[in-house]
């Protein structure tokens, strides 16, 4: 089997665990059309500011959310804000109307256990954008209202809190002056 056959099989059965995977723990059952399909997982591994692993060795990625990669203005410290925030805890997943994004990679919403909003989170706090596409946009107002006041606020991306990659680095100057020796005291207080 030459190499390019064994990748492209690979990726249909990955294809076909995640359809699997959908239909058996996510898809509601017949009366429960109104409730939203989720699930719970554990984070495995964080690859950068949008996407990461999922427990039954899955990659996926936040739904709505664009953040810069890694040799972009800002990517660093998104892969790295993601990572604190997510990996390894257990998270719940819910999916919208399409599982897959067109590279194959599965889409959801992120909540923590407090019942925290991960998408939004990153997007206000400037580490991502919000990008929505059709047929995947059940929370569209809160991730378009979460970039509007990252944008306002001047955060992560949209501000100058990140160093640009492309630029020599530039040290920061110090935050004060190192301390000048005093003068010596006049003689009649020696």
């Amino acid at each position: 089997m030459t190499e390019r056959f064994g990748r492209h099989l690979r990726k249909a059965a990955r294809a076909g665990a995640l359809s699997l995977l959908a239909g058996a723990l996510l898809l509601p059952g017949r009366g429960a059309a109104q409730e939203h399909k989720r699930l719970r997982a554990q984070v495995l591994q964080v690859y950068d500011g949008a996407s990461f692993l999922i427990s039954p060795g899955l990659r996926a990625a936040l739904t709505g959310v664009s953040a810069p990669g890694e040799r972009a203005r800002g990517g660093v410290e998104a892969g790295v804000f993601l990572k604190q925030l997510i990996e390894g805890k257990a998270v719940t997943l819910e999916l919208d109307e399409q599982l897959l994004d067109p590279s194959g990679q599965a889409q959801y919403y992120v909540f923590l256990e407090d019942n925290t909003f991960v998408n939004a989170l990153v997007i206000i706090r400037g580490y991502g954008r919000a990008v929505l596409k059709h047929p995947n946009v059940r929370y569209r107002e809160r991730l378009i209202e979460a970039e509007n006041t990252a944008k306002a606020s001047r955060r992560g991306i949209w501000g100058n809190e990140f160093p640009d990659p492309k630029e020599p680095f530039q040290p920061r100057p110090a935050p004060f002056s190192p301390p000048t020796p005093f003068p010596p005291f006049p003689p009649r207080y020696r």
